[in-house]
């Protein structure tokens, strides 16, 4: 009861907008904020084409959230060459608002290690890596500065794969035939007419 009372008087006060749209394409992207940022100020960004009003009946009518205000600012980026040797161009800009929120609203805690790993996190983490070398590389190829192989820091499956080369190399007996049968490795031939789902080919090799 008090909720839809509040809705009419918010309605009478602050007219909204009543204009229907049916399958949008717009992309709106709530971003987390800042450490110092109030509880009551949501950062989203929104398509260039939008206005404050669009934001505010947005929020209103999809999720209910009242808004007393809206500030909007458009994030420039520097201009950029193509490819890192191309030609000059600046990518598109991307339109910034932010609203002041009639009930504050506090974002969750960021999980922990523990509750990260159901969600793939050091998959995550390691194409992050990735991303990021491909970013520094991009830069120092644009400076024309490469990082020499010895500058760069070893990943660790490949130190891992050095590292059970060597303790092969060290202790060739590990190479062993356990679990083979007869404790001995047999070659198959592969030979189209042999029946392979019955082990005909394998018979074959063995009497061979």
């Amino acid at each position: 009861m008090a909720t839809s009372a509040s809705t009419k008087v918010y309605q009478t006060l602050q007219p909204v907008g009543k204009k229907q749209l049916f399958l949008p394409s717009h992309v709106v992207t709530f971003i987390r904020p800042r450490p110092k940022q109030p509880a009551n100020h949501a950062l989203f960004q929104v398509p260039l084409k939008w206005t404050k009003f669009d934001l505010r009946d947005y929020l209103f009518h999809l999720y209910n959230v009242e808004v007393r205000g809206v500030r909007s600012y458009i994030n420039q980026p520097g201009p950029e060459r193509k490819n890192g040797n191309g030609k000059w161009y600046r990518p598109q800009s991307e339109k910034m608002m932010v609203a002041e929120l009639v009930k504050p609203f506090v974002w969750p805690k960021v999980p922990g290690v523990a509750e990260r790993e159901n969600f793939d996190y050091d998959l995550f983490s390691k194409y992050k890596g990735h991303e990021e070398q491909r970013r520094r590389d991009y830069e120092n190829m644009k400076k024309g500065a490469i990082e020499l192989r010895t500058q760069t820091k070893t990943p660790e499956d490949v130190k891992g794969l050095r590292e059970q080369a060597k303790a092969t190399l060290e202790n060739p007996e590990r190479w062993n035939a356990e679990g083979v049968e007869g404790g001995k490795w047999r070659e198959v031939e592969v030979d189209d007419h042999f029946n392979f789902d019955q082990g005909e080919a394998v018979k074959e090799v063995d009497e061979k």
